[in-house]
């Protein structure tokens, strides 16, 4: 038993409320994350540098070195520190995850610092911390940085899925996740629709839209004689989702709260490990 569940079983047992609000808790996460980052700009080569203070629109400020050994500054672990808004901070190590970080070996060729190694941490201060974020990785192993729900939903179906979708539906279930971070929720079911028709073009090799393929699915599932009731499952899930998004996400009008939409991530999630493993 790790300490986090250990205290949590002590306070329950001794009926301690804590008076930590949600600010304080965000406040320590970044605290936390400061010191896993205080000296990443010096592991970030230049023309990183150059991408980062481009993007934030900072101009680049490098103090060189007195006796010639080279320069140093400090964007990145200067905007982590500035940056107190916490939805633009998750944005923040999400693009500091996607710059290029130099590998560290020590002299008995070990790993000294790494991309793995801060994303280890970042995990670990994460499991410390209870804030509103949770972190995955896709195929191609970009991290991922998006709002927690349950962590045995979020392992089962968000990673697990960000790891099973082709280039096309994979953009567009990270652009689901995005969207959801920002609360736009529309947008979100859009893009899950837009997951579910590229993934589904993929899984059956053809260019048929969403509401033909969903009618391919079932013919499948029956020629590998799966059991009818899950067939039928797997078309009524399938016909509902067709209908909403035909009502509410393809034209951008419908409505659409926060419950909903992590109902439709999880429910996508749910369909696609599924047709992995059945198809």
């Amino acid at each position: 038993m790790n300490l986090k569940d250990k205290m949590e079983k002590f306070n329950k047992r001794w009926n301690i409320q804590t008076e930590m609000d949600y600010e304080d808790e965000f406040r320590k996460f970044k605290t936390r994350i400061l010191n896993v980052f205080s000296d990443i700009d010096s592991h970030v080569p230049d023309e990183s540098i150059e991408v980062f203070c481009n993007y934030y629109g900072m101009p680049e400020q490098f103090r060189y070195s007195e006796y010639g050994s080279g320069k140093s500054g400090k964007h990145i672990i200067g905007k982590l520190n500035s940056e107190d808004n916490e939805q633009k901070f998750y944005e923040l190590l999400e693009v500091i995850f996607s710059l290029k970080i130099h590998h560290l070996i020590g002299y008995s060729h070990e790993t000294m610092y790494s991309k793995e190694i801060l994303l280890k941490k970042t995990k670990e201060a994460l499991h410390f911390s209870n804030v509103n974020l949770s972190i995955g990785q896709d195929k191609d192993g970009d991290i991922i940085f998006y709002p927690r729900g349950e962590e045995m939903l979020d392992e089962k179906l968000v990673n697990k899925t960000l790891n099973s979708l082709d280039e096309k539906s994979d953009s567009h279930f990270v652009e689901a996740l995005k969207f959801y971070q920002n609360k736009n929720w529309i947008k979100s079911a859009e893009s899950i629709r837009r997951m579910l028709e590229e993934f589904l073009r993929y899984k059956l090799n053809n260019n048929k839209g969403f509401g033909d393929n969903k009618l391919e699915v079932g013919k499948l599932l029956k020629e590998k004689n799966t059991d009818s009731q899950i067939r039928n499952i797997i078309a009524q899930i399938f016909g509902y989702l067709d209908q909403y998004f035909n009502d509410n996400s393809k034209h951008n009008d419908g409505e659409l709260g926060e419950e909903e939409n992590e109902f439709l991530v999880y429910q996508a999630g749910l369909l696609v490990n599924y047709l992995n493993k059945a198809l």
